[in-house]
């Protein structure tokens, strides 16, 4: 039965309905998201304290500035210049005549060792030998050098270098040869600089060694020279001598000790124990001359005869902390130990302060110590 017939029957009025908005939906979203809101802040409460909880260590090292008592070196150096000197024997040509051979340079030699080979030849034959050739200078040692080179070519060939002479490839007089031979063992240099076997304890500053600066010279295949000259020398690589000038502070500080290290430029990361030779305290010109003797050996060191170090006067290993967190607490030096999440104080023996470092006794390495003391107080919890 449809909706006008059963009204009909009933015999009530035809009236027109009208929809009412309500609240209930509307109400129901505001509770869902409160609710979510509510969820979100405890989440991101949830979140903050886990990660205070992970960061909090980190945020209060950082704060507090919480470091690791460590193991190391403290050094007090001062930065010299000075002059290296060996026992240098100088070796002399034995006769005049043109350098055929020679032993290399830089390497240790036994004694009896041919460290030259001289092809003799008096200044009045050379003088006739470039009359006879007419020609310039440079241009007969470039015909020597020719001759040498044939040599050395007939020897890795195995022919025979008298043949080159008899069929005139060679002159005659390159026929005979002279030895220079080493009366010792040691090390072999072909550079001469003029400062060999100088005399006293050459103490000068920069300026006074480039002033006196002297003729270098060296051998080679081919140069002539006459008998006497100096061409070659013999050096104890083992027992050296560093000379240098310093003020009167530290100067006499430093002539107080026998025995320093000594951490040259050539050889840096190397410290070398030296021994104290020779002291001259000048009041007068206000400085300090020193001579130490050092006995071992550096690749490269023998063609040296100037160079920079740093002279470390004292060298102690032991525990090194910030020296900002050192405290007085009423005459007792000590620091502040974060043990388990606690502030101790803990007393310790200032060995030195260097900088912004302390190597103090009294502490373990690895100790957990608060650098910046003034944020805290013994007995603190700190986590």
């Amino acid at each position: 039965m449809s909706r006008r017939r059963r009204r009909a029957e009933t015999g009530l009025p035809h009236r027109r309905l009208e929809v009412l908005p309500g609240g209930g939906r509307r109400f129901a979203h505001f509770k869902q998201a409160a609710v979510f809101y509510v969820i979100l802040a405890l989440t991101a409460l949830l979140v903050l304290q886990a990660g205070y909880h992970w960061m909090g260590p980190f945020i209060l090292a950082r704060r507090l500035q919480v470091v690791a008592a460590e193991e190391g070196t403290m050094e007090q150096r001062i930065g010299v210049e000075g002059m290296l000197t060996r026992r240098e024997l100088l070796l002399k040509a034995p006769c005049s005549g043109v350098i055929v051979e020679l032993a290399p340079s830089g390497e240790r030699a036994a004694a009896g060792t041919a460290a030259a080979v001289l092809a003799p030849l008096t200044p009045a034959e050379l003088e006739k030998l470039q009359e006879e050739e007419e020609t310039q200078a440079e241009y007969f040692w470039e015909k020597i050098k020719s001759y040498l080179a044939r040599i050395t070519g007939a020897q890795e060939e195995e022919d025979s270098e008298r043949q080159l002479i008899v069929t005139g490839q060679l002159p005659p007089w390159l026929a005979d040869r002279v030895n220079l031979l080493l009366p010792e063992a040691g090390l072999l240099l072909h550079q001469l600089d003029g400062w060999e076997n100088v005399a006293g304890n050459p103490c000068l500053t920069a300026e006074e060694f480039a002033a006196a600066s002297r003729d270098n010279f060296t051998a080679v295949e081919g140069l002539y020279v006459e008998e006497g000259r100096p061409i070659l020398k013999l050096i104890d690589n083992w027992h050296w001598f560093y000379h240098m000038v310093l003020p009167l502070d530290p100067g006499r500080t430093v002539a107080a000790r026998n025995t320093v290290l000594l951490e040259f430029s050539f050889a840096p990361g190397q410290p070398v124990s030296a021994d104290l030779i020779s002291a001259e305290i000048d009041n007068e010109n206000e400085k300090v001359c020193l001579t130490y003797c050092v006995t071992q050996q550096f690749a490269g060191f023998e063609g040296l005869r100037w160079s920079s170090a740093d002279l470390i006067i004292d060298r102690r290993e032991g525990i090194i902390i910030p020296a900002g967190a050192l405290v007085d607490r009423e005459g007792v030096a000590g620091v502040f130990l974060n043990q388990g999440g606690k502030v101790k104080f803990n007393e310790v023996a200032i060995i030195r302060i260097m900088d912004d470092r302390a190597m103090v006794e009294g502490i373990e390495a690895g100790s957990m110590v608060i650098a910046r003391p003034a944020l805290v107080e013994e007995g603190q919890r700190l986590n």
